[in-house]
């Protein structure tokens, strides 16, 4: 039987303070019993009565919030097991077929070969804890896969049942399914190995020393949590057996926040926990396979109430739930050969794309508390899936290689939701998939492609590079070294060295890209007569000097953006947004957006401000105010085309597409073809990058320093575990302390740039090493190595006077 929301209130009032759990379960039962019936789910809740019942999905959050919350409510760990097991009778299990045998030789598409194989598999939650069955999987022991299924059928309501009940039900479930699941050290959920990890030790005769004579055993194992090979002495192996092993940090990190997510989530032990996080796992699943399978209408109007009704914290919260749940199963999705097997974590992918397409949809209705009309919720940003830079990017790319030109459909308006062989990868579903995950991809891509030049027994020689340090002699031998190459000889890693000095490497590979496009901005050493450049002080960014005529110069520049992304160097952000925008166009991708007045502004702004007053001129008399502007220079419009109200944005348009064309190209062109020569056999980056990761790809992010997560990658060499535990500490305190634009310096001082890692601040990779003792020192940098010479201080007055001294008179990458 329906409830009302005042109903639903007074139980949630009621049931804390009953004396017993009986007592407490007595009101509780009018709750759970509207969870037996969809009809009365749909007609629950609601504020008000007749035609002016609405559904009141805040108080219903609140009051479920209010029940499920051990703060609030001493029978809410048995208040919220009702409610899940009382759910799972709501919600359908997703749709499934046949499975097939699956070879383990065979490749991903030899599953439609093999022969048809029933599956008895039932994976109750006491048996997915016990061997670590994920939801919607199939044990590892039976040899058969899910086969993904050929046509999905869409699903039609029941007696004529509103749709809208599955909204009312997820305000209900929102309690129990935001931040329900523990998370890593860079915030994204994970599901934790569900066996104790057992304490190993190498064997003596595997030491040998590495660099500096430190000692390093080969254990021939990697960190299934970090990735990193495994050198130490010590490390920790499932108990089970499972094909686990951690790192002694990843262990102790690991424990540390599994201890603390038992202390704060509300379980009674581990299995409990694991049947818990099953559930939501479960669930989210059931909910999207079941949303995927309405038809189009109940979709859209389900897509409306959510998007238009529900309040927009809640409805962040949801999209934050489903994100946790694909976070978390995705890296063990991708552990199994044939990831399409996994049918009801797609059907969670596509319910986390139905929240996207819902995000997006225009709202022109203005309500009586909004000072305007609502567009999306939520930031396209808050959709990305961290989770999948965990994940294998060869293996990814390759999947997706059979299928480059598949996309993701509107789910919101598809007649037929299908999972297709398309739909399940990761690289398909671009909107979701983080630009670090792409830009190894995409040098997976690239580095194929040099394989594939020197044929497949054949050894891919570096590129050769010695060049003296003054920036007008770098300048000089680095187009004496280009000129009259081909682009498949371009193609290659750089191996650079400066004249005189021995040092090879990645970190002086990272410095000659410091100076090289230092000199390149510059005109070697302040050269104007070979200035390829101007800076624009305002915008704090670099466009081309239109007086230039260096095709080698300009070509050189974009082989070196080019070998940049290709040596896995991060370059400063020097180039307006729009430049490349202009490499997509030049690249034919389907990604390359249409140039306007905006981007003009980024370059021009003078300029784009005299075009933005013809558009909003109204008078009649427009052709003889503005008619002698220079139009017919763009050779864009017929020679009797003439200015009119009607036709000004059209030659507005023509003028900018001129300016970003025709104007530039002497300057431009050779760019383009330099940085084409490197990157644009990607069939990658021509069809699923779009301008703003193509930025990100190139020179990495603009974030606010995370000091705490730099301490989370950081390397130490040198200090004695005393001086670990107590002295280094007040470092990162007195870091901590620093306020955001010393935190920047600091960034800047250890690694002469101020751009985010792509993964994060994490995967800095700072390296503190002791540098003597005494507070006559101050600190010192190697930049191309990020590594940080501290000295040990005897105050910690003196550690931040002696850090702020260091900081305050370094170069870094800066603009003029």
């Amino acid at each position: 039987m329906p409830l009302t929301v005042a109903e639903l209130e007074a139980c949630s009032n009621a049931v804390p303070t009953a004396e017993s759990e009986a007592d407490a379960f007595s009101h509780l039962g009018a709750v759970l019993t509207v969870f037996s019936s969809r009809e009365d789910m749909g007609a629950s809740f609601m504020r008000g009565t007749g035609q002016g019942a609405a559904r009141d999905y805040l108080n219903t959050f609140r009051a479920f919030e209010q029940l499920l919350s051990k703060e609030t409510n001493k029978w809410s760990r048995n208040t919220g097991r009702a409610v899940r097991e009382a759910v799972l009778a709501l919600v359908p299990e997703p749709p499934r077929r046949a499975v097939v045998a699956i070879n383990a030789e065979a490749d991903d598409g030899g599953a439609e070969d093999s022969p048809i194989a029933a599956c008895d598999s039932e994976c109750t939650e006491e048996t997915r804890v016990e061997g670590m069955v994920l939801p919607g999987t199939v044990p590892d022991s039976c040899g058969c896969l899910c086969v993904p299924m050929e046509t999905d059928a869409a699903a039609g309501e029941e007696d004529g049942v509103s749709c809208l009940w599955v909204s009312m039900m997820l305000a209900t479930l929102l309690p129990l399914l935001s931040d329900a699941l523990p998370r890593d050290h860079s915030g994204v959920c994970i599901i934790p190995h569900p066996h104790e990890m057992q304490k190993q030790e190498a064997c003596e005769s595997s030491l040998y020393l590495g660099g500096g004579g430190r000692p390093i055993f080969r254990t021939n194992k990697i960190c299934d949590n970090c990735g990193a090979r495994i050198t130490d002495r010590t490390f920790y192996h499932c108990s089970a057996n499972c094909d686990i092993d951690f790192c002694q940090d990843c262990q102790k990190r690991s424990q540390e926040l599994l201890n603390a997510f038992l202390e704060r989530a509300n379980d009674e032990d581990r299995d409990c926990m694991y049947q818990r996080l099953f559930w939501v796992i479960e669930i989210t699943e059931r909910i999207g396979s079941y949303v995927l399978h309405l038809s189009v209408a109940d979709r859209t109007l389900l897509a409306e109430e959510l998007a238009f009704e529900w309040p927009t914290l809640m409805f962040e919260r949801l999209i934050q739930s489903t994100i946790d749940v694909v976070n978390a199963k995705v890296v063990h999705v991708q552990d199994v050969k044939d990831i399409q097997s996994d049918q009801p974590f797609w059907y969670a992918v596509g319910w986390l794309q139905f929240l996207y397409s819902t995000n997006a949809l225009p709202c022109t209705i203005k309500k009586l508390d909004e000072q305007g009309a609502r567009g999306p919720k939520v930031e396209y940003e808050r959709f990305i899936l961290e989770g999948i830079n965990k994940c294998e990017p060869l293996s990814e790319f390759q999947r997706w290689r059979k299928h480059p030109s598949a996309k993701v459909p509107d789910v919101l308006v598809v007649q037929v939701f299908e999972l297709t062989a398309d739909f399940c990868s990761f690289l398909t579903h671009s909107n979701l998939v983080p630009v670090s995950f792409r830009r190894v991809c995409l040098l997976c891509d690239v580095w194929e492609q040099i394989q594939l030049q020197v044929g497949q027994v054949g050894r891919i020689v570096p590129l050769q590079l010695e060049v003296p340090r003054e920036p007008a002699a770098l300048l000089d031998m680095v187009l004496a070294r280009f000129e009259g190459l081909e682009d498949a000889d371009l193609r290659k890693p750089l191996r650079v060295t400066f004249a005189g000095e021995e040092a090879v490497g990645p970190g002086v590979t990272k410095e000659f890209f410091q100076v090289a496009l230092r000199s390149f901005l510059d005109g070697t050493g302040g050269d104007d007569a070979r200035r390829l450049f101007k800076c624009n002080d305002q915008q704090r960014t670099y466009w081309f000097e239109e007086a230039a005529d260096s095709k080698d110069s300009y070509r050189a520049c974009g082989i070196l953006l080019g070998q940049a992304v290709l040596n896995n160097v991060l370059v400063p952000n020097i180039f307006p947004s729009v430049l490349y925008e202009r490499l997509l166009h030049d690249l034919d991708s389907p990604c390359a957006r249409h140039l306007g007045l905006n981007d003009l502004s980024a370059v021009s702004p003078e300029l784009a401000h005299g075009l933005r007053r013809v558009i909003e001129y109204s008078g009649e008399d427009i052709g003889a105010v503005f008619g002698d502007l220079g139009w017919a220079r763009t050779g864009r419009l017929c020679p009797d085309h003439r200015l009119m109200q009607e036709t000004k944005c059209e030659f507005v348009q023509a003028y900018v597409d001129w300016f970003f064309h025709e104007r530039i190209e002497a300057q431009f062109g050779p760019l383009s073809s330099g940085f084409r020569a490197i990157l644009g056999g990607s069939s990658l980056l021509r069809s699923m990058v779009d301008a703003v990761q193509l930025e990100r790809i190139v020179c990495g992010g603009t974030v606010p320093v995370d000091i705490t997560a730099i301490r989370r990658g950081v390397t130490l060499e040198g200090w004695t575990s005393d001086e670990e535990s107590e002295y280094l500490p007040m470092f990162w305190d007195v870091l901590l302390g620093f306020t955001p634009s010393e935190k920047l310096q600091f960034v800047v001082f250890v690694t002469a740039s101020d751009r985010v890692p792509l993964r994060g601040w994490q995967d800095l990779g700072l390296i503190v090493q002791k540098n003597g003792v005494g507070d006559e020192r101050l600190p010192a940098a190697y930049t191309c190595f990020c590594q940080l010479l501290l000295p040990k201080y005897t105050t910690r007055e003196r550690l931040r006077s002696g850090l702020i001294s260091a900081i305050e008179n370094s170069e870094g990458f800066g603009l003029r």
